[in-house]
């Protein structure tokens, strides 16, 4: 249910275009299981895409609500938390990468792209310059790793008839949450979106991390019992090896 309104929301979020069809392409692996020696991956995308035409991928995660705090001068002097601001429609992960810089897409390059994806972004109270907020939400979320546009990726292979195949290594994320994701190909052509095609990826805790989210939420007195433990041993450790250390 929750990979059939992902793909809903973003299907009803992209621009508007007449989708013609053409564009397939796989997704390899299919999921991402995030163990306990998780430290990001990468997805092979793989198509074809109609002769002529450039292709922009995105790696998306479903929309979510979030508030900040916005900090300002009080009297002119001293820096502190001021108005409490609420961003909705926000992307958990936005990866984007292109067989050509999306400038050069014209209109369509620009709707595909993160100053295409901010426009989407609502911001509240509505008195909040979106001018200044907008690229300070983009640029922290590019720190966090979660935002990226970059262009020559997706490497445009041999033709065969009328299309011309495409390939992408797609780097993923270390700090990825559990939950629904797709990736979108876009084929833009003339400065319009040609074709559009979207597959769903499933990211999912496995082994020690699947295990402690399940004593977190699900059995909290037993989770209380364990990091307790946890942290007596932590100290008995931290105790010896500091003790061997002594002069003797």
């Amino acid at each position: 249910m929750k990979r059939a309104t992902l793909l809903l929301v973003l299907l009803l979020a992209a621009p508007c275009a007449a989708m013609a069809a053409g564009a397939d392409f796989t997704v390899t692996p299919g999921n991402i299981d995030i163990h306990a020696f998780y430290n990001g991956t990468s997805v092979t995308v793989e198509g074809t895409a109609p002769e002529g035409s450039q292709v922009v991928l995105r790696f998306t995660g479903a929309p979510e609500d979030l508030r900040m705090k916005e900090k300002g001068k009080a009297l002119g002097l001293l820096w502190m938390n001021m108005n409490t601001l609420h961003f909705a429609n926000v992307p958990k992960v936005c990866l984007i990468e292109s067989s050509a810089p999306l400038a050069d897409m014209g209109k369509a390059g620009a709707g595909l792209g993160l100053e295409g994806l901010a426009g989407k972004i609502g911001i509240e109270p509505v008195t909040a310059d979106r001018t200044t907020l907008l690229p300070e939400l983009l640029k922290l979320k590019k720190q966090e790793g979660l935002y990226r546009q970059t262009s020559g990726a997706v490497v445009m292979g041999e033709k065969s008839g009328d299309m011309r195949k495409f390939s992408a290594k797609l780097a993923i994320p270390s700090r990825l949450s559990p939950g629904a994701y797709v990736v979108e190909v876009f084929t833009v052509k003339d400065g319009e979106i040609a074709t559009q095609a979207v597959k769903a990826i499933d990211v999912k805790l496995v082994g020690a991390p699947a295990l402690l989210a399940d004593l977190a939420f699900n059995h909290s007195a037993w989770y209380g019992i364990l990091a307790s433990l946890i942290a007596i041993l932590a100290g008995l450790g931290i105790g010896l090896v500091f003790q061997s250390k002594e002069p003797h």
